[in-house]
């Protein structure tokens, strides 16, 4: 029994040794994961801040309201999706308003959509502003909640 003794040994360092480098290996191997997670999305959500743009496209006149044809103008394929465009902000005559508007659906690159903007004291959509629509003209800013917007000078009889 003198001889088996070593040789018990040597299989538990052996053991011991295995068990250890499988244990730095997933440790290793799920921060690797995690770090490359986090970088994809810091990526992306760096791609988003300098590549994404909402361009107004035209504006006009309808009776109480006002409506913005706008486009997702981004130089890469960035989708705002119905949650970033109910973060918008409308900046109108320098005063901001925040838009919340449940109806919208994903706006792709290249893609178009209206809003459409109230008179105060009118039933006609959920985003009011405090101007009475007489000649003149009013300047109107687009905030998307990254990437840059656009700002539009709409005159009306």
């Amino acid at each position: 029994m003198k001889g088996a003794t070593p040789i018990i040994a040597v299989i538990l360092l052996l053991l011991i040794t295995i068990a250890a480098g499988g244990a730095t290996y997933l440790w290793l191997s799920r921060t690797q994961s995690k770090l490359f997670s986090q970088t994809t999305e810091g990526l992306d959500a760096s791609s988003k801040q300098i590549y994404g743009k909402i361009d107004i496209i035209s504006a006009w006149n309808e009776s109480e309201k006002v409506c913005l044809l706008l486009r997702n103008l981004s130089e890469q394929e960035i989708t705002y999706t119905d949650d970033d465009l109910q973060n918008l902000a409308m900046i109108i005559e320098n005063k901001p308003y925040d838009f919340d508007d449940s109806s919208l659906s994903d706006i792709s690159q290249g893609e178009t959509f209206v809003l459409c903007i109230c008179e105060e004291g009118t039933a006609c959509g959920t985003l009011q502003f405090n101007y009475t629509l007489a000649d003149g003209t009013v300047t109107i800013k687009v905030e998307p909640p990254y990437g840059s917007g656009d700002t539009y000078d709409f005159s009306y009889p």
